[in-house]
C-alpha cells in the first residue's frame, strides 16, 4: 500500500472526518470492482482505499498512523465500524439499505486473497541495531499448470444459470407484497463462468500450496504488537484473484539485562559497597558501545545515571531515547576474617554499633 494513506484518499493530513469520509466514498463508487468487472487495477485501489480509510476513520489509529508512519493491531481484509457495509450501500444507493433484500451489494464473489498474519520473534539488539528475520509460510499461490485460471485448456464459459452476473434473484410473496432477493448463484458460486475441464493439478480452484521463504528488514525501534503490511505478498485468489497481505505482528524478547520503557532502556546496576563509598569509574558495556561510568564517592541505592541517545531508536523517526542506569549497593556476604578485621576498624573510627563490637564488649566483662 502506499504509504501516505491521505494520499490515497486525495485528502490533506488535516482533513476532518466528514471529509475523509466524503472523500471515501467518492473513490469508493470509482473503484469498486461491481463498477469495473475486469480491471484488476481497479480491485487493488478499491482494497488499499478501504484500508486507508479503515485507519484514518478511527481516531486511535489515525493518531497512530500520524506519529509512526504505521498502526498496531491485525488490519482487515474487509471493513469495520463506520467504514464498513453501511459505507458502501451508501456510497453506491445514497443510504445503509441494500436495494436488493438481501444485503448482498456485491455482484459476485470476490476473487482476491485473504490476508493472513505471521509473528516474528525479535530480539532487543536488532531493535536498536537493526536486522533481517526470515521465515517460511505455506501460501495458496496460482496454479502453475494452468497459471491459476483453474482451467486444463483454458476453456470457460458464462454461467448458464445467472447469465454471468454471479447472482440469481427470487422473487416471493409476502404480506407487503413482492420481495425481491438476491443470493449467489448455486452453478457457478458466484465467480460468473463456468469451467468446462478443471485443471487435474488444483482440481479448477486455480490455486496450489506453496512453500515460499520471505525475508524483511526489522524497523528500528519497533516495539510489541507493531504490525507492518507485506502488500500483495499473501495467498492468492481463486480463479486468477489477486493475492492478500501479510500482516507482520513483531513481539520482541526480553533482554537479561535492559527493561524497555518506551524508548528508554533502564538497567539495575549492582556495585559493591566500596565503589559505592569511595567513588569509582568502571567500563560500562551498552548494547552498542562501551562507555565510562563514573560513580561518585558515597553513592546510594537509588542513584540514577543517564547516557543521552544510547536508548531504544524512534520507530520512522530520527534520534534515539536515553539509557538509565540505577545504582543498586550490593552488601557483601562471603566476608574473609581480614575484610571482618577491616570493617571492625571502619566502625570503631565512625563510633558505629555492629555485633562483633558487642561481642568484643562481652568478652571483656567476663
Amino acid at each position: 500500500m502506499n504509504s501516505d494513506l491521505y494520499s490515497l484518499l486525495g485528502v490533506s493530513s488535516t482533513a476532518s472526518s466528514v471529509e475523509i469520509k466524503k472523500a471515501y466514498r467518492e473513490l469508493a463508487r470509482k473503484y469498486h470492482p461491481d463498477a469495473n468487472p475486469n480491471d484488476a487495477e481497479a480491485e487493488k485501489k478499491f482494497k488499499e482505499i478501504a484500508m486507508a480509510y479503515e485507519i484514518l476513520s478511527d481516531e486511535n489509529r489515525r493518531k497512530q498512523y500520524d506519529q509512526f508512519g504505521v498502526t498496531s493491531g491485525q488490519g482487515n481484509s474487509g471493513f469495520s465500524g463506520d467504514g464498513g457495509l453501511s459505507d458502501i450501500f451508501e456510497a453506491f444507493f445514497g443510504s445503509g439499505n441494500s436495494p436488493f433484500g438481501g444485503g448482498n451489494f456485491s455482484s459476485g464473489v470476490s476473487n482476491s486473497g485473504a490476508d493472513i498474519e505471521v509473528a516474528i520473534k525479535v530480539s532487543l539488539e536488532e531493535v536498536i541495531l537493526g536486522g533481517e528475520s526470515a521465515f517460511d509460510i505455506r501460501l495458496p499461490l496460482a496454479c502453475e499448470s494452468c497459471e491459476g485460471s483453474g482451467s486444463e485448456n483454458g476453456d470457460m464459459e458464462t454461467c448458464r444459470t445467472c447469465e454471468g452476473h454471479g447472482q440469481v434473484q427470487k422473487v416471493r410473496q409476502s404480506i407487503l407484497g413482492q420481495i425481491l432477493s438476491t443470493s449467489l448463484c448455486p452453478t457457478c458460486k458466484g465467480h460468473r463462468t463456468m469451467i468446462l475441464d478443471p485443471c487435474s493439478t488444483c482440481d479448477g480452484n486455480g490455486v496450489t500450496e506453496t512453500e515460499k521463504s520471505f525475508t524483511i528488514e526489522i524497523p528500528k525501534g519497533v516495539d510489541n504488537g507493531v504490525t507492518q503490511r507485506l502488500s500483495g505478498l499473501g495467498p492468492a485468489g481463486m480463479r486468477g484473484g489477486s493475492r492478500g497481505d501479510i500482516h507482520i505482528r513483531y513481539l520482541v524478547d526480553e533482554h537479561p539485562r535492559f527493561q524497555r520503557s518506551g524508548e528508554n532502556l533502564l538497567e539495575q546496576l549492582w556495585i559493591p559497597v566500596t565503589q559505592a563509598a569511595l567513588g569509582a569509574s568502571i567500563e560500562y558495556e551498552t548494547i552498542d558501545s562501551t562507555e565510562s561510568l563514573n560513580i561518585p564517592p558515597g553513592t546510594k541505592t537509588g542513584a540514577r545515571f543517564r547516557f543521552r541517545g544510547l536508548g531504544v531508536p524512534k520507530l520512522q523517526r530520527r534520534g534515539r531515547g536515553d539509557l538509565v542506569v540505577e545504582v543498586v549497593v550490593d552488601t557483601p556476604m562471603d566476608l574473609t576474617d581480614r575484610s571482618i578485621e577491616l570493617l571492625e576498624e571502619l566502625a570503631q573510627d565512625r563510633n558505629e554499633s555492629t555485633h562483633s563490637a558487642k561481642k568484643r564488649e562481652r568478652k571483656r566483662r567476663k
